[in-house]
């Protein structure tokens, strides 16, 4: 395993005593990570992140192809944990990091330093535990249940790095322990049938300790193999869940009779992913501009979200990095896209095109462009239609260079429907593409079943339904996809279109 560390200013970071805390960027296959740390503690960060997806995809048997720039999962190291609560309002105290997975690209925010107290659920851990979800999102084409999907995060959650350079996964994570030794756990009959509608939040935690318990029996207790996969596919073929796990599992009392015994054992085993099987490819640091550096901790806010009252404010914070970093390209993306939310789109294309002058393959320009344009389109009078088609060969040009980043496949598409005219054969099959390149977007994933069931395609809609309908925070959009489903499966592809599709709210793990 080879890993290299570039540099830029090399004379900045002559001795340890010298590489003092700085802005700096790492781009590894994986990840872009943004943190105000020293070249080597950023390194060392990257390289356990891209550890641990290799741990993963090998223990998973996962194919690891490639990932565009724009579909990187972004990493925003926060200065304190504080800094991150503020981000979504979080005022529990409780909250270490989150992650969420829009088209645009997906995002994590940790904070830079985080209490390692014995059983702490710290960033890391909800790190972990938030990427498994991202990964199992990549390969989802089963009907995975809530206590398996949780169970199963839980699991990949407490990695454990070797001097060797292996990857340990599977460790109990101690910040369930008092959940799984001294709450009010669940019922197994109620934990395997997914309603928990009526249950109290203490015994909500069983779907994460439990579940993880019962994850890590079926995998490694070494008395019941090929059970969960059995139960797994007698839920694809649509057998209830307490007739699966009947079926599948037997007695369920005696099943959690051995889970109680298991929990009790004074050792509980782990993967062990050897070094050879762990191959981190090419890490890049360096440090970040001036401009970058100010206007970083404004863009991580940005692409959080920001409510209506607060992006005209936001833009202007951003418009003043600007006045002093003019032509500084992430100062210039930064307030393109801030512009286009407070709704100055002339403005925002402007910033775009001189992003696109510092650097002319930016893809993020050319999408940010081409949204401007088309917001200003759509106020014009109907002749416009040369605008669209700009705007169109701007996502074709991002897409060119980056093949794998959703967004300009999803606003190619989106183009045709805010022009008022039918998405062409191309534009719907980049909709489908998009879908699959980021199926942690629900909206997309939705949008893109709709146009399967639209042209009849009753299995195709179904595959693309599923990663929704089974999202573990998907609220009223994965009620609705399962709904969708259970009229697919009964040949009713119009049955399937006829409610309202609800837009999914933001969720934050913090368990």
């Amino acid at each position: 395993m080879s890993l290299f560390l570039r540099v830029a200013a090399v004379a900045a970071f002559v001795s340890a005593s010298t590489a003092n805390a700085a802005w700096h960027e790492a781009r590894s296959k994986h990840f872009v990570i943004y943190a105000n740390e020293n070249p080597k503690e950023i390194l060392e960060y990257a390289t356990k992140l891209e550890k641990f997806d290799q741990a993963v995809r090998a223990l998973l048997v996962m194919r690891d192809p490639p990932v565009g720039d724009g579909n990187r999962l972004t990493v925003f190291v926060m200065p304190t944990d504080n800094d991150v609560r503020k981000l979504v309002g979080d005022k529990s105290g409780f909250l270490s990091g989150f992650y969420k997975g829009p088209v645009t690209g997906p995002l994590a925010y940790v904070p830079k330093r985080n209490g390692k107290r014995p059983g702490s659920l710290g960033s890391d851990t909800i790190f972990f535990h938030e990427y498994a979800h991202h990964l199992m999102m990549q390969q989802l084409d089963h009907p995975y249940p809530e206590w398996y999907v949780e169970g199963f995060a839980e699991f990949l959650s407490t990695p454990s790095f070797g001097k060797d350079g292996s990857v340990g996964l599977g460790s109990p994570p101690q910040h369930r322990a008092w959940g799984l030794f001294n709450g009010r756990s669940l019922p197994l009959e109620v934990l395997i049938s997914g309603t928990y509608d009526k249950i109290s939040n203490q015994e909500r935690e069983s779907i994460y300790g439990r579940g993880w318990l019962l994850v890590h029996y079926l995998f490694m207790g070494g008395t019941r193999d090929g059970q969960l996969n059995n139960y797994i596919m007698a839920l694809s073929k649509g057998t209830p869940a307490p007739q699966a796990a009947s079926a599948a599992f037997g007695d369920l009392k005696q099943l959690d009779k051995e889970l109680d015994a298991y929990l009790m054992k004074r050792r509980i085993a782990a993967f062990n992913i050897g070094s050879a099987r762990i191959k981190v490819q090419q890490i890049d640091v360096r440090p970040m501009t001036a401009g970058a550096a100010e206007v970083v901790l404004l863009r991580a806010k940005l692409k959080n979200g920001v409510d209506e009252a607060g992006r005209e404010p936001l833009a202007a914070e951003i418009r003043q990095v600007q006045a002093r970093f003019p032509g500084d390209e992430l100062v210039e993306l930064t307030l393109a896209e801030a512009e286009l939310r407070a709704e100055k789109a002339a403005a925002a294309q402007s910033a775009a095109e001189r992003a696109l002058t510092a650097n002319p393959r930016s893809t993020e320009g050319m999408i940010l462009k081409g949204r401007a344009i088309i917001d200003q389109a759509v106020d014009a009078p109907r002749d416009q239609g040369a605008s669209y088609s700009e705007a169109r060969r701007l996502f074709v040009a991002a897409n060119k260079i980056d093949p794998e980043d959703p967004e300009p496949l999803m606003e190619f598409y989106k183009a045709y429907l805010r022009e008022g005219v039918m998405p062409t054969k191309n534009a719907i099959e980049a909709l489908h593409y998009a879908s699959n390149l980021a199926p942690q977007d629900l909206n997309v994933r939705m949008n893109s079943a709709v146009a399967y069931l639209n042209e009849n395609k009753l299995k195709e809609a179904k595959a693309t339904l599923t990663p929704v309908a089974f999202s573990p925070h998907g609220g009223g959009i994965a009620e609705e996809a399962r709904r969708m489903i259970e009229r697919i499966d009964a040949g009713d592809a119009k049955g399937a279109l006829r409610r309202p599709r609800p837009e999914p709210k933001p969720t934050v793990d913090g368990s």
